[in-house]
C-alpha cells in the first residue's frame, strides 16, 4: 500500500513548537504541519533528510505535512495516526484472517476504540498505537508521556475483566524495520509502562514491523515482534543512573565546596551520576534550586542554573563512569575532578559550547544506554 506522496524533500532546520517543522529544500525553506505528538528527538536532528506531501488545501496555512525521515540508511514513517491505515489495510487481515468483520472506531460503553474484530460471536477491540522510536534493535514506546494512551489500554483491560465474550488487544505498529523486540519506554512514562505490565496478564500485546520506501510504499517486515515487558521491573525498583542538563546564559564564578571557586564558562553542561533504589528522588532533588544544604558538587553549579533537564535511564547497573567515558569524548571540556571524588574518573561533569542535546553524538550515547537494560 502506499502511505503518503513524496512531493518534496528537504534539510530539517527547526521545529519551533510541537505541530511545526522548517526545513530547507532545493526551492528555499518550507514550513510544514508535523502530525506526530512525540519527541522525535533522535530523529529531528539539524540537518537530517526529511519527506514532505504537499495539501490540497489551499488556504491551510502550512503548504506541507512531514510525512517521514531518512534515518540510518530507513525511511521512517512519521504521521503517527496513519498507522491506522496501516494496520487496517495490512496488518489485520494478516492478524485475523478468519475474521467475519473488520471494523474502524468502534465504540462500546464510553470508550471508543479504533478496530472490532468479529469472528463468529465472538469480539476483539484493538487499539493502535504508532512506535518509531527504535535503537539498536529495541523499539520503545512512548517516546514521550501519554496518558491517553495509558487510558486506552486499561479500558481495553477492564472490557476483557468484565465481559468474558470480549477480547482485548493492543497492536504497536513499529515504523522502523530493524526492531528485534519490543517493550515500554520506562526511561519517559514510567505510568503507561506500570499500566502495560498491569494489563499483559489479561489483553493481547503485539508488536508488528513494517518497512517504507522513499516513495511511500508500506509493506509489512516482521508480524510478531517479541514483547518484553521485564525492564519496567528497574522502573518499579528506582534504581538507575542518569544525565542532567544544566544551562548558563552567562559567565559564573561558582564555590563548590572542597573545589573551590571554579569559573564556569557561559554555555551547556552534562553531569552524570546514579542512585541506586532511589533514582527518582535524586533527580528531583538537581532539578530543585532550593535545597536546605549542598551535599553534592552539582548542588553549587544547579543552584545557579538558568534551566535543569533530566535524563533519567533506569537500569540495575551503576553506568555513570561510563556514561562519563563516553561524554568525554564528545565534549569540547571537562570540570577537573567535578562530581568524580568517590571513583578514578576524572571528572562527571562535561562542556558544551552548544546545546548537544540535538545532535546525533548525544542522542546515540543516550539511547544506548536506554535501550540496553
Amino acid at each position: 500500500m502506499r502511505l503518503f506522496s513524496n512531493d518534496r524533500e528537504g534539510v530539517f532546520i527547526a521545529r519551533p513548537n510541537r505541530f511545526i517543522v522548517t526545513a530547507r529544500s532545493s526551492e528555499g525553506v518550507i514550513q510544514a504541519h508535523c502530525p506526530n505528538p512525540g519527541r522525535l528527538q533522535e530523529i529531528l536532528i539539524p540537518g537530517r533528510r526529511l519527506i514532505f506531501s504537499k495539501s490540497t488545501n489551499p488556504k491551510r496555512k502550512t503548504p506541507f505535512t512531514l510525512e517521514a525521515a531518512y534515518y540510518k540508511g530507513k525511511v521512517i514513517p512519521l504521521y503517527a495516526a496513519k498507522a491506522n491505515k496501516i494496520a487496517g489495510e495490512l496488518i489485520l487481515p494478516l492478524l485475523f484472517p478468519a475474521a467475519d468483520i473488520i471494523k474502524p472506531e468502534q465504540k462500546q460503553g464510553n470508550s471508543r476504540f479504533d478496530f472490532l474484530i468479529m469472528h463468529g460471536r465472538e469480539k476483539t477491540f484493538l487499539e493502535v498505537k504508532a512506535c518509531s522510536l527504535v535503537e539498536e534493535g529495541r523499539a520503545m514506546f512512548p517516546d514521550a508521556p501519554t496518558e491517553r494512551g495509558k487510558k486506552h489500554i486499561m479500558e481495553l483491560s477492564h472490557l476483557a475483566k468484565t465481559f468474558p465474550s470480549l477480547h482485548g488487544y493492543v497492536l504497536f505498529v513499529i515504523l522502523n524495520p530493524d526492531t528485534n523486540v519490543f517493550s515500554p519506554n520506562i526511561h519517559t512514562d514510567q505510568k503507561f509502562s506500570l499500566a502495560l505490565r498491569e494489563v499483559s496478564e489479561n489483553i493481547t500485546i503485539n508488536a508488528v514491523s513494517v518497512a517504507c520506501t522513499a516513495e511511500g510504499e508500506i509493506t509489512v517486515k516482521k508480524l510478531h515482534i517479541p514483547v518484553d515487558i521485564s525492564p519496567v521491573h528497574f522502573a518499579t525498583e528506582n534504581t538507575g543512573s542518569y544525565l542532567i542538563l544544566i544551562t548558563l546564559e552567562t559567565n559564573k564564578s561558582i564555590e563548590v565546596g572542597r573545589l573551590g571557586v571554579i569559573p564556569f564558562k557561559k554555555g551547556f553542561y552534562i553531569y552524570t551520576g546514579s542512585a541506586m533504589k532511589i533514582l527518582s528522588q535524586r533527580i528531583k532533588r538537581h532539578l530543585s534550586k532550593k535545597k536546605k544544604h549542598f551535599h553534592w558538587h552539582i548542588d553549587y553549579l544547579s543552584a545557579e542554573a538558568d534551566t535543569l533537564t533530566s535524563f533519567p535511564i533506569y537500569t540495575e547497573k551503576n553506568i555513570e563512569c561510563a556514561m562519563a567515558d563516553n561524554l568525554k569524548e564528545i565534549a569540547d571540556t571537562s570540570v577537573p575532578g567535578f562530581g568524580s571524588s568517590d571513583c578514578s574518573c576524572g571528572s562527571h561533569l562535561f562542556y558544551f559550547k552548544t546545546n548537544p542535546v540535538p545532535t546525533d553524538s548525544f542522542q546515540q550515547l543516550l539511547h544506548h544506554y536506554q535501550h540496553t537494560p
